[in-house]
């Protein structure tokens, strides 16, 4: 979600900002369709088309993290350390501490003021300290900022074997363990491999990551013709594999976790199809819409959750789910869009809605 930073006389990446588009209607999707998976009977309408809109829309985080393993890791890029820590990394925790403070602001203190209730100063200050729902994601990120120094002197094109290597084995030890709790709902013995897996305790391998590393690995080594095929193949097996367990267990949680080695499939099979299909020639008005949508990228991420409660106060839902989630869609994101373009052009508050 990282505005990229071109370096002088470089052409910019348009396949990062069709990829940071699509990972930003991604996110607003599932903040939509979530609650139609968590609320309602497996049984229900509801359910099976939250449940197919949800699914398809989890590659939105894993696709924002990897465009910053791509710009953050790039060794023809300068990071200094005292610039990251000092700008990217302050700057980062002043949005986040800005907003949280709105968010909190409005859930415990307006709404209550509003519908009678008491203000509970505890409940401000737990929910600025934590943040909303979504900004979960602010906090990781500083954490991949935090130690992408550290990244940096590993990952480079000569040790792409090494960072391949890494990505196997935090497949194998970390993103395996969705798969294998899913297993133990028939079978008591795959808990015992999950048990096994952390006596290792390898938490080096824990995390986001590989996501940060294999999003450096598609953009700056690439994935051979015939192996791309073969990805696309299993991001397509592993996206409807998850729909479908979800589907018929209910559990959506573990499903649907970035941390699934299905989702991270089908992720980088998409993201490496992003990284791809613009490589040729495009309008300029499409090139004019994409970097727009890109740079606003951050602002529509941190506004959309507070558009999406107030419409739906103002549209609630009482049928159809298929065209109620897909109208709300909409709607939340042009007023994401209009919102964050009138901050964008007022001189104080700009950096708000900017990354």
């Amino acid at each position: 979600m990282d505005r990229e930073k071109k370096e002088e006389g470089t052409k910019r990446n348009l396949s990062l900002d069709l990829a940071r588009c699509v990972a930003l209607l991604a996110v607003i999707m599932i903040h939509i369709s979530d609650e139609f998976v968590s609320s309602y009977k497996l049984s229900s309408l509801e359910f099976y088309i939250g449940t197919a809109l949800d699914g398809v829309s989890r590659l939105g985080v894993p696709l924002f993290v990897m465009i910053s393993g791509s710009l953050f890791l790039d060794e023809r890029r300068t990071v200094k350390v005292k610039k990251l820590y000092f700008k990217n990394i302050r700057s980062l925790i002043g949005l986040l501490l800005i907003w949280s403070a709105l968010y909190s602001g409005v859930f415990n203190v307006i709404l209550p003021v509003l519908s009678g209730k008491a203000v509970s100063v505890g409940a401000f200050i737990n929910d600025w300290a934590l943040g909303h729902y979504h900004m979960w994601y602010l906090y990781m990120i500083i954490g991949l900022y935090v130690i992408t120094p550290f990244l940096r002197e590993i990952v480079k094109k000569r040790n792409k074997q090494l960072v391949l290597l890494f990505i196997g084995l935090a497949l194998m030890v970390q993103f395996s363990i969705p798969v294998i709790r899913a297993l133990a709902n028939f079978a008591d013995v795959f808990a015992y491999a999950e048990t096994l897996i952390e006596q290792f305790r390898i938490h080096f391998l824990f995390g986001y990551t590989t996501y940060y590393l294999a999003g450096w690995y598609i953009v700056h080594i690439g994935i051979e013709k015939k192996k791309r095929r073969v990805l696309y193949c299993l991001s397509a097996l592993s996206l409807l594999g998850v729909i479908v367990y979800t589907s018929l267990t209910h559990d959506y949680s573990n499903a649907f976790s970035n941390l699934n080695i299905f989702i991270f499939l089908y992720a980088s099979g998409v993201f490496v199809l992003l990284n791809n299909v613009m490589k040729g020639s495009i309008s300029d008005g499409l090139r004019k819409v994409l970097v727009k949508v890109s740079k606003m990228s951050f602002g529509i991420y941190i506004i959309h959750p507070l558009l999406i409660t107030v419409m739906e106060h103002i549209l609630p839902y009482h049928g159809m789910p298929l065209l109620y989630m897909l109208v709300l869609y909409v709607i939340v994101f042009i007023l994401s869009f209009v919102c964050c373009s009138i901050l964008s052009g007022i001189p104080g508050l700009r950096l708000s809605v900017r990354m």
